[in-house]
């Protein structure tokens, strides 16, 4: 458009110059047409806004009177990406998230990077790190709430990437901005955190993944502080990928206990084009005395969930989820349950899904009960 506009212009200066020759051809020389472009003015920075928003709606208990109900969860992200120029960058985040139709929309972080080279980059600002998520099984897939290595920490420091290095310091935010209260000698102290580094690796070969992380959040104290180490690997051979994680999870690292928690998950999955297969298990060594759990990062000590699945077409799939769960970080307790059931899955166009699911659950441990539950949701996600 630009384009256009400037080569009107100079046809009409152009067009202008010449009728004006004749009519002062009496009284002065006739001077030059300057051809010569008007200066352009700066474009400014760009502005990029996308963003995904998320609403669910699900029923109880729909067979047994007394468990009948409906819950929902809504979700809105804005993202504003700015791009000063091919060096400097910058970001800013609002979220509204929570189990209810009208969640609030709340400030979720901001950073400045500087990339002067694809290999290198540099942000400080409000970031985020997480490891290890799960990546196959729908209900905890979001690293915010669980994770198998380490669900999200958020600080506002710096974070230096450099050719699959990352390496990030900073305070903690949010809910990583927590204290820790014990009571000492019949005296409750609390302390608040001072900082948090956060240090991994990402070495590519092929299709493939291998990354070794570590993360330590320190209290200024000696006997309060967190760590998270592990591996995370992401194989792909053809249509067959393998993700697997190690993580360890570790409080108080100069006290005897509580003892650190040792979790593995592995996911297999296998896409032959219309008929695929997706699994997920997990196992964490939780000590049944002094247990390391932070909050719902660690969702359960053991389940095993299986979906094999067909595609109708481009637009509509059908899975047929297995699962297995122990619903419980603690061994003692007798609450596992059997689940089977229906999931349908439509992509109508790009950028919105559409998930429709009906799950049984029967339950197996001493203390789970004797009713067989049913349920249904349906979840619609678009992005922008």
């Amino acid at each position: 458009m630009k384009t256009r506009l400037t080569s009107n212009l100079l046809f009409g200066l152009a067009v202008a110059s010449v009728l004006a020759v004749p009519a002062f051809a009496d009284d002065a020389e006739p001077t030059a047409v300057s051809t010569s472009s008007p200066a352009v003015e700066s474009k400014g920075p760009e502005v990029k806004f996308s963003g995904e928003v998320e609403f669910d709606a699900y029923t109880g208990d729909v067979i047994n009177e007394d468990f009948k109900s409906h819950s929902y969860a809504s979700t809105f992200d804005l993202n504003v990406d700015v791009k000063f120029n091919e060096k400097w960058s910058a970001s800013a985040q609002l979220e509204a998230d929570g189990e209810t139709t009208d969640p609030a929309a709340i400030y979720n972080g901001a950073f400045v990077q500087f990339a002067p080279n694809e290999k290198f980059a540099v942000k400080f600002g409000d970031l985020t790190f997480s490891e290890g998520a799960f990546l196959n099984y729908y209900d905890y897939d979001d690293p915010a709430d669980n994770a198998a290595g380490m669900a999200e920490h958020d600080i506002r420091g710096v974070e230096v990437d450099f050719n699959g290095l990352v390496f990030g310091i900073g305070f903690g935010r949010g809910d990583n901005d927590n204290k820790i209260c014990v009571e000492e000698d019949g005296e409750e102290t609390c302390v608040g955190v001072a900082y948090n580094l956060h240090l991994a690796y990402e070495l590519g070969f092929g299709e493939s993944t291998l990354r070794p992380y570590f993360d330590y959040k320190s209290y200024q104290e000696p006997k309060h502080n967190e760590l998270h180490a592990g591996l995370e690997a992401n194989l792909k051979f053809g249509g067959f990928g393998f993700h697997f994680v190690y993580g360890l999870h570790a409080d108080n690292l100069k006290e005897d206990h509580p003892d650190a928690t040792h979790a593995i998950l592995a996911e297999p999955s296998l896409d032959l084009g219309m008929f695929n297969v997706k699994a997920t298990v997990f196992f964490a060594a939780i000590d049944k005395k002094h247990p390391t759990v932070h909050d719902e990062e660690i969702p359960e000590y053991f389940f095993v969930y299986g979906e094999p699945g067909v595609k109708i077409n481009d637009a509509i799939a059908l899975g047929l989820p297995i699962e297995y769960h122990t619903r419980s970080t603690n061994k003692d307790d007798k609450l596992s349950t059997f689940d089977i059931g229906l999931r349908a899955y439509a992509t109508p166009v790009e950028g919105l899904e559409i998930t429709g699911f009906a799950m049984v659950d029967v339950p197996v441990g001493d203390d789970a009960g004797d009713d067989t539950a049913l349920k249904f949701g349906l979840e619609t996600v678009f992005a922008f």
